[in-house]
């Protein structure tokens, strides 16, 4: 399924309508070059699931998780950054194998192309790429 966004708002809508599917237990990698909109998508996930603090791009530290707060079967976001990993064993050394995959946990990794052989086969990957537009992006599911 594709989506075209016009705007940060609409992609926030995207976001929205993924999250109110989620369950618990999904891993969702996001691809798109610098600027496409990952941190932007994972933001208004975040802001769905209740997340009251500010959610950044974990660059630098690789992997941040959040408490989620009045959900019926999540607990955790787990945001992961790899954009500067060649491979996925320094996501290995920090833990994020004991996240993917949990019931009450929603893992979402930014550039997940980058770390693919450590992804769980039923993955959600998703694709954003700009659009027509100077704005616009295509979301592909």
């Amino acid at each position: 399924m594709m989506r075209i966004s016009k705007n940060l708002t609409e992609t926030g809508q995207i976001a929205t309508e993924v999250a109110v599917n989620l369950k618990g237990g999904e891993v969702i990698g996001l691809v798109g070059e610098l600027g496409a909109g990952k941190t932007t998508f994972v933001q208004a996930l975040a802001d769905s699931l209740g997340i009251k603090e500010k959610v950044a791009s974990p660059t630098f530290v690789l992997m941040k998780v959040y408490s989620v707060i009045g959900h019926q079967s999540i607990s955790k976001l787990v945001h992961v950054d790899a954009y500067r990993l060649r491979d996925a064993e320094e996501l290995k050394n920090i833990g994020l194998l004991d996240y993917l995959g949990q019931p009450d946990t929603v893992t979402v990794i930014e550039w997940a192309n980058q770390v693919k052989d450590i992804l769980p086969p039923d993955s959600r990957m998703i694709t954003i790429s700009p659009g027509e537009g100077e704005n616009d992006r295509t979301i592909d599911f």
